[in-house]
């Protein structure tokens, strides 16, 4: 049996989504303007001018966090070795 049009606040949508249906658009909205006031105040400091320290966004469901989607960094020499660039 499949349920279409579940309004968010509906008991169904809730068990069958349980983080999901506290993040609604107003939510979101809220967590990007305490993200960008976070970063404004960061980018007035000091740890700001040696670029480290920056604040993490506030954790939205399904998002993985920017520490997640990060890769591994390669060396110059195996860069160029993929690019098939000779020195």
């Amino acid at each position: 049996m499949i349920v279409k049009c579940l309004p968010i606040d509906s008991a169904l949508f809730r068990t069958m989504y349980p983080d999901h249906h506290r993040w609604q658009l107003n939510q979101h909205l809220l967590a990007d303007v305490a993200d960008s006031l976070r970063w404004l105040v960061w980018s007035k400091s000091e740890d700001a001018q040696q670029g480290r320290g920056r604040p993490e966004p506030i954790q939205r469901p399904g998002v993985k966090s920017n520490r997640e989607r990060v890769g591994t960094a390669v060396g110059i020499d195996q860069m160029n070795r993929f690019l098939d660039w000779s020195e």
